[in-house]
């Protein structure tokens, strides 16, 4: 009799981690599909071609800044700068492009250059001086803001090359941004789970120490780790650029956290070490999802926020416990 009492309370604990490991792994594909039935029963307009192209190119632009913030909540990081690259970005390529298309590859080169330092400087903050993470990328979004300020005396000029408008252009019935956002998507995947590189993010993220007495370089990753997600930034903040065709000092506001949302909601943990793209990219869907859904519905901005943050609340919740328990 104990045994079979023994027996029948393992059979439980087995089912019991079972589901716990399926909320952990699945739980932000089975969310969206509940957020798709759920619009497609109140808004039937959400799924119209009209509306799924503007959401593919809406979630390519916050998906391609959700890549790089993935990779810094991997290594137990947070990028909080993105959003100044965004607009540094669009400001940079305005004033060197100058409405030149031959200008335009000199505009790109030199945002990817800006991003670069940005994303060097974040790194170095957080490894060379031990400034958390949080502080330091909102220190250099403060910083980069206030450059923005003083060199454009708060009026950005400029004129964006006709050339650039090729982000707006489609393939089939798909939009050229989303295809972009895929590629990088394969991309860094296949960076991630086939490459002595991306086995480091994992390692580093998962305990440093034992990273570093691997032989791991943790600096070296960490700091090339913040420049990837200042450089994905700067990619969209070109594709941002190209869709409005103007310079904005709102260009992309509220990007940074829909982005760390999107990361945190499809299972990226901010202990690092666990998660990955694919959730990832569910997330940013969700998100999009949601934002478009409520706009449909006549829903208020302040609305918007409060279902966002509470996505993020319960998602951050569910993984915590399921993880705990498990």
């Amino acid at each position: 009799m104990a045994s079979i009492g023994h027996d029948s309370s393992q059979v439980a604990d087995t089912a019991t981690f079972s589901f716990q490991a399926f909320l952990v792994q699945y739980g932000v594909y089975v969310s969206l599909a509940i957020v798709m039935l759920v619009g497609a029963i109140l808004e039937p307009q959400l799924y119209s071609s009209e509306t799924i192209f503007v959401i593919l190119r809406q979630a390519s632009q916050l998906g391609i800044v959700a890549i790089g913030q993935t990779l810094v909540l991997l290594v137990a990081g947070l990028d909080l700068s993105v959003g100044g690259v965004i607009v540094l970005t669009s400001i940079v390529i305005a004033k060197i492009g100058n409405g030149q298309d031959g200008r335009l590859p000199l505009a790109i080169l030199a945002s990817l250059g800006f991003g670069t330092m940005i994303g060097l400087g974040n790194g170095l903050l957080v490894t060379k001086r031990n400034v958390p993470p949080l502080v330091a990328t909102l220190g250099m979004l403060v910083l980069v803001q206030g450059g923005q300020t003083a060199y454009t005396r708060g009026l950005p000029g400029g004129f964006v090359p006709d050339l650039l408008n090729i982000v707006n252009d489609s393939v089939g019935h798909l939009p050229v941004t989303f295809l972009f956002w895929v590629l990088l998507n394969v991309i860094m995947i296949f960076v991630l789970k086939a490459t002595p590189y991306g086995r480091k993010i994992y390692a580093v993220g998962s305990n440093r120490e034992a990273a570093r007495l691997s032989g791991i370089n943790v600096h070296r990753v960490l700091i090339s780790v913040y420049i990837l997600a200042a450089i994905f930034a700067v990619l969209s903040g070109i594709v941002l650029t190209g869709y409005v065709g103007y310079v904005d000092r709102t260009l992309g506001r509220g990007l940074d956290l829909d982005s760390i949302a999107a990361a945190v909601v499809g299972g990226t943990a901010f202990i690092g070490g666990r998660g990955g793209l694919a959730g990832t990219v569910a997330g940013v869907f969700l998100i999009q999802l949601l934002s478009t859904l409520s706009i449909l519905l006549g829903l208020g901005v302040e609305v918007q926020f409060i279902i966002k943050g509470l996505v993020v609340i319960g998602a951050v919740a569910l993984y915590s416990v399921a993880l705990r328990e498990a």
